[in-house]
Order: C-alpha cells, then sequence, then structure tokens
C-alpha cells in the first residue's frame, strides 16, 4: 500500500496510457467484422488501418510542442474521454466515410496523451527517468495485448453495437486521473522558463544528433510494425502452421512489453548509447535467424526479435530529452508519433516490394536497416551538453 500511496501519480498516468492505446488498437482486430457489415474492399480496409495510425500519431509533434509551452495536464483526462467515446461509437456507422471521420478525431486524443503522458511519466521521478518512462510505456504497450481478448469475443457475440460499453473504463479512468492529482501537476518545460537565446543556438546543433534518434526510432518502429502485420505470414512461409504461427506471434508481442520494462532500467544503469549499440546489435543477429533460417531457429529469433527492439524504446526518448532539454513533449513527440507516422508510411511501400519480390525477400532486406541503426548508435555520443556540435 506504501508503494502504490508514493507512485500514484505515476501508476494513475500509467493506465491512462493503457486506457488509450486500448481504444486506439480496438478497430484492428475486429476490421474483419466491419468488413462483414459495410462490404469494405481490402483497400478501404487499409485507409481504415492508415487513418487509425496517422491519427495517432501525425500531430504529436506538434501537440507536443505546444502541450510543452502550456504546460496543461488537465488534457491527460479529457482526452481518455475523448477517445473512450470516439471509438466506442464505431460499431453504430454504417458509412465508411464516417467511420473513418470519426476514428481520426477520436485517434486525436492519442496526439495529445503520449508526448505529454510520457513527459509527466518522467517528471515524476528524480534521477531514475528512465525507469519511471519504462514502467509508463510498458503498461501502455499491454493494451495492444489485451484489447482482441475483450473486442473479438464481444464484437462476434453481440456485435459491433456492443462497443459502446466500451466507454465507461474510459470514464472511470479519467475519473481516477483526476482523484491522483494529475491536472494539478505544473508541468513546465525548460523551454517555457528558459531565455537563453545563446543555449538555444548551442541546442540547435544538437538537431543533427536529433535527426539521427528519429531515424533509428523510425526504422525500429517500421521492422516492428511489418512483423506485427506480416509475421504470421513470415512465419507461414517458414513452414509453421498458421495456429501455431498466431500463439508464436503473441509470444513476440508479449515480450516487447517485457523489453520495454527491462530497457528502461537497463538503461538508467549503463546509459542509452550502450543499450542502443547492444541490443541493436542484437535486433541484428535475430532478424537475421528470423528472415535467414528455418525451424526452432527462425522462432528463437522471431521472438527474441521483439525484445530486442523494444528494449531500447526508453533510451530513444530520455535521449532526445538530453538532446532537447529546452521541450521534451516536442522530442518526445517526435520520437513516439513523427517515427511512428513515417514507419506508417513506408510500411505501405514495403507491401509494393512484398508484392514484386516475395514477403520473405523483403523482410530479409530489413537487415539492411537494422545495419544502419547499428552505425548511428555506435556514432552517437554519450553525453550532449551545451559544448556538443
Amino acid at each position: 500500500m506504501k508503494f502504490i500511496k508514493n507512485n500514484l501519480q505515476l501508476i494513475a498516468v500509467s493506465v491512462g496510457h493503457f486506457t488509450n492505446d486500448f481504444y486506439m488498437a480496438l478497430i484492428p482486430p475486429i476490421l474483419f467484422i466491419f468488413t462483414e457489415e459495410l462490404g469494405l474492399s481490402l483497400t478501404q480496409q487499409a485507409a481504415i488501418a492508415m487513418v487509425i495510425t496517422l491519427s495517432g500519431t501525425f500531430l504529436q509533434p506538434v501537440v507536443g510542442y505546444f502541450l510543452g509551452r502550456i504546460g496543461k495536464t488537465s488534457m491527460l483526462s479529457y482526452g481518455l474521454v475523448w477517445v473512450a467515446v470516439g471509438m466506442s461509437i464505431t460499431g453504430w456507422i454504417t458509412n465508411i466515410y464516417l467511420l473513418m471521420a470519426v476514428i481520426g478525431i477520436a485517434g486525436l486524443a492519442s496526439s495529445v496523451y503520449h508526448p505529454l503522458g510520457s513527459a509527466v511519466a518522467t517528471s515524476l521521478t528524480k534521477g531514475s527517468h528512465g525507469k519511471s518512462l519504462s514502467v509508463f510505456m510498458t503498461i501502455g504497450g499491454f493494451a495492444t495485448m489485451f484489447t482482441p481478448l475483450v473486442a473479438v469475443p464481444m464484437a462476434t457475440t453481440y456485435g459491433l453495437k456492443s462497443l459502446t460499453v466500451l466507454m465507461i473504463p474510459g470514464f472511470f479512468v479519467a475519473y481516477f486521473l483526476k482523484k491522483a492529482k494529475i491536472d494539478e501537476i505544473e508541468y513546465i518545460s525548460k523551454e517555457k522558463e528558459s531565455k537563453d537565446k545563446s543555449k538555444k543556438k548551442i541546442e540547435m546543433h544538437n538537431m543533427i544528433w536529433f535527426s539521427l534518434v528519429i531515424v533509428i526510432a523510425t526504422f525500429k518502429v517500421l521492422v516492428s510494425r511489418t512483423m506485427i502485420v506480416f509475421g504470421v505470414q513470415l512465419l507461414n512461409l517458414k513452414g509453421i502452421e498458421l495456429i501455431t504461427a498466431g500463439i508464436i506471434l503473441s509470444i513476440h508481442l508479449f515480450i516487447r512489453s517485457i523489453g520495454t520494462l527491462t530497457g528502461g532500467f537497463l538503461s538508467d544503469k549503463f546509459g542509452e548509447k550502450k543499450i542502443m549499440v547492444f541490443f541493436n546489435s542484437l535486433s541484428l543477429i535475430s532478424l537475421v535467424l528470423a528472415s535467414f533460417t528455418s525451424g526452432v531457429l527462425s522462432i528463437v529469433g522471431f521472438i527474441v526479435l521483439g525484445y530486442s527492439l523494444n528494449a531500447t524504446a526508453t533510451a530513444n526518448i530520455t535521449m532526445t530529452h538530453k538532446i532537447i532539454p529546452e521541450n521534451i513533449t516536442f522530442g518526445n513527440g517526435m520520437i513516439m508519433g513523427f517515427s511512428s507516422t513515417i514507419a506508417g508510411l513506408l510500411i505501405l511501400l514495403f507491401g509494393k516490394i512484398a508484392d514484386t519480390i516475395g514477403l520473405l525477400d523483403a523482410v530479409q532486406l530489413y537487415n539492411i536497416l537494422i545495419f544502419i541503426i547499428i552505425i548511428i548508435s555506435i556514432l552517437l555520443p554519450k553525453e550532449f551538453s551545451s559544448k556538443e556540435a
């Protein structure tokens, strides 16, 4: 009880993250039911999936920038109500264009929660930002595993309109944030406090490193999403039955969250650079096994890849805090939002390539991207200061 009391606000903002991501992951696992109800084509299904991705990520850098200046944490609880209502009423919509509009508007709440929520999480502890951020991200990450367990049986048994009931937990969690006094946290970024123009010029030099960290995040999100979307098919090409492949994918998703949690603790202990070099190297080894081998080695590679890709998620974010301390919510938005947006667009290009040369060959090309990530990780400085060029 003492632990909960001492960490109530971190728990609250993390539970809010889980709730936000639960609603953002609500539609994809039951998209096949929408397809049956609305007679959607594959292109229309892809369009819906794209709207979900872009609405939740595209505006994160912009929202993060302005939230860092405003410092209003009350948007966290309001955003939860926003996304809860929007996603839960989708089962009543019978027009695809209206459906995409509602999903898009509801998804904007995620653009608020991710940059602001992660900034609040890191501000709640001193000297262990990696630990607090990893807790925040890990709890949120479990939502993608939990959503299908709720949405699929509910929608298949009671119909899409039954999704309306799911808005209730969103109201409860928003109330929990209020009771935990999240709205009363005065989060003020260093940019809001600082008037030192010379320091801002020095920080601009670090934008090169900031850009490279974004490249790392983008490539990793691209590989991660590809494994989620095409993982079952990839494993099937390796001779693994579809049901077994689905189970392996579930393990892959679970181990991703464990990677996020442990990676944050390790980042605090060993530093972001060492963690990024080590786990990005492990990602290359894992992807080589997953894409070039078969049988047990391929399965092991696929599972370990889920862990290694997410083990650097916290380090990516905390490193941006050191590069641009003037506005960490903007940094959060770029890492969590912009990189996801670009990755969401690039996965369409991957699909085109896979149609041309085959899924397996296309996945094997990702080893080049991971190798580039490793090189960038090695080049990154250990520390960032006003003296960095």
